[in-house]
């Protein structure tokens, strides 16, 4: 009985500590939004540089935003969880950027006007 006792608690152990690794979209990187132009970059670049958007708000302003995102989430159950975190949000009016921000993990990262 003890010995069940002890397998049965390594199981449990094992299983909980091996969790696997989330990821939800495509890393979005900086060097490519910074090849963007407000004003200048249309939105076809805009899609070859990043894709299809993973959303698209429709503003009061009569404007677009394009919103990509990126994370990845790490959980361990005996420490803090680890994350990485990307959100770009692209700004354009009649198919051209007029502003762009970049935010990792909340912070403010790349932005243009």
């Amino acid at each position: 009985m003890r010995m069940l006792v002890i397998v049965l608690a390594a199981v449990i152990s094992l299983t909980l500590a091996c969790a696997p690794t989330i990821i939800e979209g495509r890393k979005i990187d900086p060097v490519k939004v910074k090849q963007m132009q407000p004003g200048v970059t249309k939105v076809g670049t805009v899609e070859e540089l990043f894709g299809k958007p993973d959303k698209v708000e429709k503003l009061p302003t009569g404007e677009q935003m394009y919103i990509y995102g990126y994370e990845v989430k790490d959980p361990h159950w005996w420490t803090i969880n680890e994350f990485d975190k990307q959100r770009l949000e692209v700004v354009l009016k009649d198919g051209v950027v007029q502003k762009y921000k970049l935010r990792t993990e909340g912070k403010e990262v790349v932005l243009k006007q």
